[in-house]
């Protein structure tokens, strides 16, 4: 009886066909003439409001129940229908079924079938539909060439993507949106600003995704000066601060080492979520602030955002660098009470955090006791503490266990190197080396580059080609005299060498690091601050005299790397940064009219020191030690041939 009330009832067909669609509630209470008769007001509803497909945000599959009515004959669709079903099915991630819808498709359906396309992780799939495109003439459409576009970019293939752009009759935001997105993607700031300039020049309007793809350009590099220049479009094109630009502009502040800046921008978000919150979290623990990342957390928690696994991973991340164990143990069980299940980020950062206590031990029970087999991330956490502790035998273990796993990664065999040559054990270095050789991992090449007025200074060890080298120098002479006058000590164990103290300490001089410091203090305003790029770890001796010299002269120093944040003043734990292409740019004019010289990352490492040493017609000057020759001199490793016992390799260049 309650049945038949409820029928009765003036929306039981949409009732019915929503129950149906949203949540697939089977259609056994109800009878099959009550089925049909709502399948047919279905068909007719469906085509009038263009969003019902669209609202059906559960990824359960429901909605392609329509398409087996469509199949059966027990319902009537057009075109426009057709599109709607598809555009759902490629929102849902159904491209399979989504191409099975069978109607001739329009440039709108191309476009929703082409967006899916460029989620895959090959391009097979999104060639063909290229060619359906060029067979049934609809390359030239702006929609479907704006789809194209950014299927291309997506992919990475920037050059058809811009083949597919200058073809098109008529461009629109969209199509320019997904050029410099891709060039954003790939890290090519410098690219993604000229198209922005350009775009602006031809009359078309900026707009969200622009700004946020720009952000990220400038995150991906570091580039503060370039994103402040971004900020300074978004506030001009006024406006309120949304969420979707405010959350890349705060990680673009955060990454280039301004995390009060971040922090501004953040309060005056209109709208937060958990993105923002995240951004800022992230933002907190690159700088080693662990104390302030636990005070954010609360305040999320406070109001009523719910915490997901990249919250935990970034609390996890603050606590292990800041030495806060017992809250990153609480805060690893609290998952459980927000259903976040831990990934393997989650696992590596709780062996850190146990490894930089020195519980060892305790780190080790914790890799048997995960859930899964632990990953060569997880046994390279704990070779990195036991590097760190000293402790050989352990440490040996963990690398055999990422050799297995990760045979190509250079990363553990430099860590295991440097553990036994710290300790004096040369046999076993050389043993390591060895295989680097023979499986030929390669080390990379460690280099430092600042930026001075919108222009990036890239410097290698011991490097003279710059045309300021001995002003460089004498400045990083000058500057040492003062650091060790208040106590700075050269810490010679880092130079894993087999030579003697003296030499050891000349080695220290004129790292990568020290000359971008020195030409910074040569080149900025007295008190301004000084951001310095590296692509790996910073020795601990580097460490320590960018420490001194921040105090000597005022001046607050960050240092941006792999994985941590160093800070002249209140040294903390970065963030990876791609390291920049020595090539030099010609200026552009930019929105203000102001002339902007850049100089960012548009090849790999490898590829840059090639260009350094055609450009400047010279080839790095080999290291000269005792009884060693030369036998790699694209990455500067030298090698004794006499005696395979005083082999050594520079490491830390």
């Amino acid at each position: 009886m309650k049945k038949l009330i409820f029928c009765r009832r003036k929306h039981f067909w949409q009732i019915l066909v929503s129950a149906r669609f949203r949540t697939f509630v089977s259609p056994a209470i109800f009878t099959d003439s009550e089925v049909l008769e709502a399948e047919d007001w279905y068909t007719t509803r469906v085509i009038q409001d263009k969003d019902l497909l669209r609202k059906s945000q559960d990824n359960s599959g429901a909605g392609l129940h329509v398409l087996d009515l469509i199949d059966q004959g027990s319902m009537q669709a057009d075109r426009t229908f057709y599109s709607k079903l598809l555009k759902r099915c490629t929102q849902m991630g159904k491209l399979r079924e989504g191409k099975m819808v069978h109607a001739q498709p329009n440039q709108f359906t191309i476009s929703s079938v082409l967006k899916a396309s460029g989620n895959g992780t090959t391009d097979k799939r999104g060639r063909q539909l290229h060619a359906y495109c060029l067979k049934c003439g609809y390359d030239s459409d702006v929609y479907v060439g704006s789809s194209l576009v950014d299927m291309y970019a997506r992919y990475g293939h920037m050059v058809d993507a811009w083949s597919i752009f200058d073809g098109l009759v008529t461009k629109n935001e969209v199509s320019w949106n997904a050029l410099i997105a891709g060039h954003a993607r790939k890290g090519e700031t410098e690219n993604a600003l000229r198209l922005f300039c350009k775009m602006q020049r031809e009359d078309f309007k900026a707009t969200h995704f622009t700004y946020s793809s720009l952000c990220t350009a400038c995150a991906s590099t570091g580039s503060l000066e370039q994103g402040k220049w971004v900020h300074a479009h978004v506030i001009k094109s006024g406006g309120r601060l949304v969420a979707f630009v405010g959350n890349t502009l705060l990680d673009m502040y955060a990454k280039s080492g301004s995390i009060e800046d971040a922090k501004k921008v953040f309060d005056r978000l209109v709208k937060r979520d958990v993105v923002s919150w995240n951004s800022m979290l992230t933002g907190y623990a690159q700088h080693g602030l662990g104390k302030k990342t636990v005070q954010h957390f609360q305040e999320m928690m406070t109001s009523g955002v719910e915490p997901n696994d990249i919250t935990f991973l970034s609390v996890l991340t603050a606590c292990s660098h800041a030495g806060l164990l017992d809250e990153g143990q609480h805060y690893f069980e609290l998952m459980n009470k927000y259903k976040v299940k831990p990934d393997v980020s989650h696992y590596v950062t709780m062996v850190d955090l146990l490894g930089r206590a020195g519980l060892l031990d305790r780190a080790q029970k914790f890799i048997s006791e995960m859930p899964s087999e632990p990953t060569a991330a997880v046994w390279g956490a704990l070779l990195g503490a036991c590097r760190m502790h000293k402790n050989m035998e352990l440490g040996a273990y963990a690398a055999e266990r990422v050799f297995e796993l990760d045979p190509h990664d250079s990363g553990p065999h430099i860590l295991l190197y440097n553990m036994y040559a710290s300790a004096g054990r040369w046999h076993e270095a050389v043993k390591v080396r060895k295989m680097m050789k023979e499986s030929g991992v390669k080390k990379e090449p460690a280099c430092s580059w600042v930026e001075i007025e919108n222009s990036v200074h890239m410097f290698i060890a011991n490097d003279d080609t710059h045309p300021q080298w001995e002003e460089i120098r004498q400045m990083w002479e000058k500057i040492s005299g003062k650091i060790r006058e208040i106590g700075y000590v050269p810490d010679t164990s880092h130079v894993l060498l087999f030579v003697d103290q003296q030499e050891r300490e000349v080695k220290l001089q004129y790292h990568s690091e020290k000359l971008a410091l020195a030409f910074a203090l040569l080149n900025t305003p007295p008190g301004s601050t000084i951001r310095i790029k590296k692509n790996i770890r910073v020795c601990g001796d580097c460490h320590s005299a960018i420490k001194y010299v921040s105090k000597v002269v005022a001046r607050e120093i960050i240092m941006s790397l792999k994985y941590e944040k160093h800070c002249g003043m209140d040294v903390n734990p970065l963030h990876d940064c791609p390291s920049p292409s020595p090539t030099w740019h010609p200026d552009f004019k930019g929105y203000f009219g102001s002339k902007i010289t850049i100089n960012y990352p548009l090849n790999d490492l490898k590829e840059t020191m090639e260009n350094m040493r055609a450009e400047y017609s010279h080839v790095l000057k080999a290291e000269k030690t005792r009884d060693m020759n030369i036998l790699d001199e694209r990455t500067s490793n030298i090698v004794s041939k006499k005696d395979e016992l005083n082999c050594t390799y520079l490491l830390s260049l």
